[in-house]
């Protein structure tokens, strides 16, 4: 992987993906490249089944790298913007969940990558910001509105001001904040919940949930109907209910 996405496996079966590229993992076009090949990779690794993303040092991800921009046109915008599309997407459509372990400021495409993420721990250390309006760009406004209202990410976007993780949370933003001492171990928690699944379950899990985010009611509930179905022919939801009946025989005789 390149050295600006490092992938280590501290368990089994969990990745921890750390963004570290200078002080404040500032994206750039190698970056965000870095970042769609990672969580291609991971979707094919058989033997990972949640990964947990993280910013190396103080930092979670300050936003673009201001050098682009300033050379940016209409032509090499639209080449950066397909990479950035690129390196969100894949985490949507990683095939298995990214638990998001926030340890600082999270800042224009860096709340654009906390958005994407399944699930959110944030330090108490941690801010959210969505500058673009003050570095004459726009975007942003979309991947913050899957966790805000429309008026708390509107305001956050014509403002251009951060807002503390507690403040971002009492918006409504369905997020975890823990002392900066234990919001990683928390997300590990997370994570180790999920990891104790069937991978072949947590895949079509993501699938399904991805498949019917975008869907009315009826549609969403028949699509998830239609995985259900899928999973339960494989041997791993047969185990999932005997396990399950089980437990619950003993709890009855106790």
């Amino acid at each position: 992987m390149a050295e600006s996405v490092v992938v280590t496996v501290p368990e089994p079966g969990i990745a921890v993906v750390e963004l570290a590229h200078g002080k404040v993992n500032a994206l750039d076009s190698a970056m965000y490249d870095a970042i769609a090949d990672v969580f291609d990779t991971l979707s094919d690794d058989a033997d990972v089944k949640v990964a947990v993303l993280t910013g190396r040092g103080r930092i979670f991800c300050a936003g673009n790298d201001l050098n682009e921009f300033r050379v940016m046109d209409a032509t090499s915008g639209e080449v950066q913007m397909r990479r950035v599309r690129r390196a969100l997407f894949n985490m949507i459509d990683c095939a298995i969940p990214v638990v998001g372990a926030i340890n600082g400021p999270a800042l224009g495409s860096g709340f654009g990558l906390t958005a994407v993420c399944d699930l959110v721990v944030a330090s108490e250390k941690a801010t959210f910001g969505l500058p673009e309006m003050n570095v004459g760009v726009l975007g942003g406004g979309r991947f913050a509105a899957r966790m805000l209202p429309q008026q708390a990410m509107r305001r956050m976007f014509f403002t251009a001001e951060s807002v503390d993780a507690e403040t971002l949370q009492r918006w409504g933003a369905p997020i975890e904040v823990a002392s900066h001492d234990e919001y990683f171990e928390l997300a590990m928690q997370r994570a180790r919940t999920i990891a104790a699944k069937s991978r072949y379950a947590i895949t079509l899990a993501k699938q399904s949930l991805n498949g019917c985010e975008s869907l009315d009611l009826k549609r969403g509930y028949e699509l998830e109907q239609t995985f259900t179905v899928r999973l339960s022919e494989h041997p791993d939801s047969k185990t999932a209910v005997e396990t399950r009946m089980a437990q619950m025989a003993g709890k009855v005789r106790t």
